[in-house]
């Protein structure tokens, strides 16, 4: 059977809440985009899972297997299928009537006008790394939507800090999280003859190299020094062809990553929910990837991988909400890889003989969710997590503008607690003020 791990609250639960709605329900987008974790697949409902919820949803939003493309843009006739991320966002709009769901296609429905008539609009299957990966002339325009809309969901700080890589892998170093030597080659700074130098005076023999603000393994290669000795133009040409990003992560290359499990942990508010892990089809038999979840996963390989993850994930801002304020960050995927072998850094001191765990990367709430690989229906439990957390964004911003009178109240309640916790030779008049405070308050209460 497969463990699954739920934040507090949230295991066994009951069937689906339904809030009463005492007032108008808020408005929440959904940005969109998945066309690789289909959830109307007997994968899928082979395993338990339900989609019988998506019975009454419309086509448009089904996905066209063939051109990737939504039905709403297809001609038609044509088949899709729902994935994932529509289909959370379809649960909570059948399970939460204190939510309005407002489902946006990126990157052709986002508009700056309908970005903010929402509340705030979560990222759930498109962002930034989908429009650098495209690269086309509505990239800048968009970008830009989401850089000043002032409502996503995690924030556009967030997304910056995960989208230039070193941000966060810097944050994750100096805090002691164990990751592959690793070089940052900035542009504008950066040259081939350079590169190659610097990989030299680290003692590498093999290293790859892969690029902030891309994804899907665009732009990723594997080169021997030795090679881009003899022949340059491997550097030269790579150089050339991807001169628009702004930062390479050259790192050296670790031969076990092919070889062994690269564990990925899900996480929501902080807290673990599932893994899946995956080897890679140059390691298998049959040369297909394998993916495995739950107690398939060798134990050794999960605890390590929760262990590293746990640590990672600290290093992570909260999400902050329009406005003003905080909130815990919705889901975040830490991906954990394993060394077993020789390595060359002057400044590393793995032990080759043993399995050493290493941070790979980190990944926002638009990533890969694996709903179909999994031994459980997660869609329910991603519909419940992202309805609290739109409930407490929501909570928050609406303190955020509550009228000057009330936050004063709030501010003349907090008083006899502070009195309350004097301390340093202070406790007798502490007491006496909090006694005076409960007298009056008596008093108040006989009238």
């Amino acid at each position: 059977s497969t463990q699954l791990f739920l934040p507090s609250g949230l295991q066994r639960q009951p069937p689906p809440h339904r809030p009463r709605v005492a007032s108008m329900p808020f408005k929440v987008g959904f940005i969109v985009g998945k066309d690789t974790d289909v959830v109307e697949d007997p994968k899928f409902t082979d395993m338990g899972g339900d989609v019988s919820f998506l019975a009454d949803m419309p086509d448009d939003w089904r996905v066209d297997p063939v051109s990737h493309e939504y039905l709403k843009d297809c001609e038609p006739g044509t088949k899709g299928y729902v994935h994932c991320d529509v289909a959370i966002a379809w649960w909570i709009k059948k399970n939460c009537p204190d939510i309005e769901v407002d489902i946006i296609c990126g990157p052709g429905d986002i508009t700056l006008k309908r970005l903010q008539s929402n509340d705030f609009n979560f990222t759930l299957g498109f962002n930034a790394v989908n429009l650098m990966v495209a690269n086309n002339q509505e990239t800048p325009k968009i970008m830009k939507m989401l850089a000043t809309c002032g409502n996503l969901a995690p924030d556009w700080g967030f997304e910056q800090y995960i989208l230039q890589k070193s941000n966060y892998m810097k944050d994750c170093m100096a805090n002691g999280v164990p990751m592959a030597p690793t070089i940052f080659s900035l542009k504008g700074k950066r040259s081939p003859e350079g590169l190659l130098d610097e990989i030299k005076a680290r003692g590498w023999k093999t290293f790859v190299m892969k690029q902030s603000e891309s994804g899907f393994s665009l732009g990723f290669c594997k080169l021997k020094v030795e090679e881009c000795e003899t022949d340059p133009s491997f550097l030269t040409t790579y150089f050339k062809d991807y001169k628009h990003i702004s930062e390479f992560v050259v790192q050296e290359a670790v031969d076990g990553f092919t070889r062994n499990w690269e564990t990925r942990c899900f996480w929501y508010n902080g807290e673990f929910l599932y893994a899946i892990a995956n080897m890679a089809a140059v390691s298998t038999e049959d040369g297909a990837e394998r993916i495995i979840t739950g107690d398939d996963i060798p134990a050794e390989f999960l605890e390590n991988a929760k262990r590293i993850g746990k640590e990672a994930i600290k290093c992570l801002p909260s999400l902050q909400v329009p406005g003003g304020g905080a909130v815990p960050m919705v889901l975040a995927r830490t991906d954990i890889g394993c060394s077993d072998s020789q390595l060359y850094d002057k400044d590393l001191n793995w032990d080759p003989t043993k399995k050493t765990f290493f941070l790979n990367e980190i990944e926002p709430s638009s990533t890969t969710y694996f709903v179909r690989h999994l031994k459980f229906d997660c869609i329910p439990t991603y519909g419940r997590l992202y309805a609290e957390t739109a409930r407490k964004m929501k909570a928050r911003m609406d303190l955020n503008v509550a009228p000057p009178m009330k936050r004063a109240a709030a501010k003349r309640v907090a008083k006899p607690v502070r009195a309350m916790k004097a301390v340093n030779g202070k406790k007798g008049k502490a007491k006496a003020k909090a006694a005076t405070v409960m007298k009056v308050m008596k008093a108040t209460k006989r009238r």
